[in-house]
């Protein structure tokens, strides 16, 4: 009988209890969960969802089925869909997904790659009739802010309506459904552009419109204050005349009867001279009252002329 060395025996023994401990055992990580199922019960299938080593019979007689509980990402293809207002848009969505449910997992869809399907599946529909109730201009728009919004609002239908029928039959929660792009095909794009061009132009058309208010309304306000101003001078102007009226009236009543003519020959000489205080030449028509007192004194006067010129010209050195 053949003899197998000591050193070949301890290593063949030392395989041999790792492929029976391998067996034997299986492990759960912090990220998985694990559904046990035996040949003798497959109806009774158990969940293993904490982490830590774990015993188990041998296939066949036990089963052990680990899945990933992470977030996952889940692209679909773009797709062409008609909106309410008979538009075609092209659109691509996202979705982000994780196992909730191992058990109803296991039983409906065992294949993860299946259960993509009909995650995929499952969005391209609600993603239909979604975008079926929105019209095109709600999200192919210049105004970002109702985009955003719209876009929002989309996700969240699409959530709402896809997420709980998921976790009833597949036992997948959808934890978010986003839209990755939206196109137009080429035969829209021009409508879409004219569309664009149209809402610009009405837009440029109410703001010169606006402008056009709103600079009148500044001229009715200019004009207003104008007249507010000219007014206001002409009750000022008509209040000093009429103070310096007074005034004069105050002081010819001071003056005795004989001696106002001379008086008011004194005021317009005492113009004059404040007149001439600079190099001036003046030209006075005979009917100007500046000349009748410089050419004219008081009557009685020894420098009263004996005749009256027609005009006269006065110099100042």
């Amino acid at each position: 009988m053949r003899k197998f060395p000591l050193p070949t025996v301890i290593t063949g023994l030392v395989l041999a209890l790792i492929l029976v401990i391998y067996a034997v055992t299986f492990v759960v990580r912090f990220n998985e969960v694990a559904v046990r199922v035996s040949i003798w019960n497959r109806a009774n299938a158990r969940v293993v969802d904490q982490a830590g080593i774990y015993f188990r019979w041998p296939e066949p007689i036990e089963t052990v089925r680990k899945y990933d509980t992470r977030l996952r990402v889940l692209d679909t293809p773009e797709t062409e869909i008609k909106t309410r207002d008979k538009q075609n848009v092209i659109v691509a969505c996202y979705a982000l997904w994780r196992i909730k449910d191992p058990l109803r997992f296991y039983v409906r869809v065992p294949v993860e790659k299946e259960a993509e399907a009909k995650i995929r599946e499952r969005i391209n529909e609600k993603r239909a009739a979604v975008f079926g109730r929105h019209n095109m201009s709600e999200f192919v728009n210049l105004d970002r802010e109702l985009v955003d919004k719209t876009y929002a609002q989309i996700e969240k239908e699409m959530l709402e309506e896809a997420a709980p029928g998921l976790l009833n039959d597949y036992g997948v929660e959808l934890v978010h459904v986003g839209i990755r792009r939206i196109s137009l095909p080429e035969e829209a794009t021009k409508t879409v552009l004219d569309a664009m061009k149209q809402e610009r132009e009405r837009m440029a058309a109410r703001i010169r419109q606006e402008g056009i208010s709103v600079g009148e309304a500044i001229k009715a306000r200019a004009e207003s204050a104008r007249k507010q101003i000219l007014a206001f001078a002409d009750r000022k102007a008509a209040e000093i005349e009429a103070a310096g009226v007074r005034a004069s009236e105050r002081i010819l009543e001071q003056i005795g009867q004989e001696d106002t003519e001379f008086f008011i020959w004194l005021r317009r000489i005492e113009a004059l001279r404040a007149a001439l205080k600079q190099r001036t030449t003046i030209f006075f028509d005979a009917s100007s009252e500046l000349f009748k007192a410089f050419m004219q004194p008081p009557a009685g006067s020894s420098l009263a002329p004996t005749t009256q010129p027609a005009a006269a010209r006065v110099e100042t050195p």
